[in-house]
């Protein structure tokens, strides 16, 4: 079957920059993990944190759900600290997110932000910096 939905990777000193658009399925889903494994390759030896636009994700299937569990616990195990998650106020999206974590049972320190400066300056605080310097 063929993917529904996209996305964006790309790293950052110790971040990863995500942006997940469209309604996904199983397919998508397990083509984003594979993408996310590689590009966090030379990550996952020591902490880092993660950056994740949602604003045009249109929730996804009930697969891309078990998918997106599998994630959460690779992401735990793999050193990822911090995640930033970026979207304007939408409860749906908040009450499918949360249903998700609380399933997973991660500890990883999530934020939610309605925009990017303020999600920055706080993986800023955390020692997080995407700045070049």
């Amino acid at each position: 079957m063929k993917g529904h939905g996209s996305y964006e990777l790309k790293v950052i000193n110790r971040v990863l920059i995500a942006k997940i658009i469209g309604a996904w399925n199983k397919e998508e889903g397990e083509k984003y993990f594979s993408e996310l494994k590689r590009i966090t390759r030379d990550l996952i030896q020591s902490p880092w944190a993660m950056v994740v636009y949602i604003d045009e994700w249109q929730l996804g299937t009930p697969g891309s759900d078990e998918v997106t569990l599998e994630l959460i616990q690779w992401l735990a195990s793999h050193k990822l600290q911090l995640v930033a998650e970026i979207y304007s106020p939408n409860v749906l999206k908040k009450m499918h997110i949360q249903r998700m974590v609380n399933s997973s049972k991660s500890d990883i320190n999530r934020q939610y932000f309605s925009d990017d400066k303020d999600a920055f300056s706080w993986l800023e605080t955390q020692g997080f910096s995407l700045n070049s310097d």
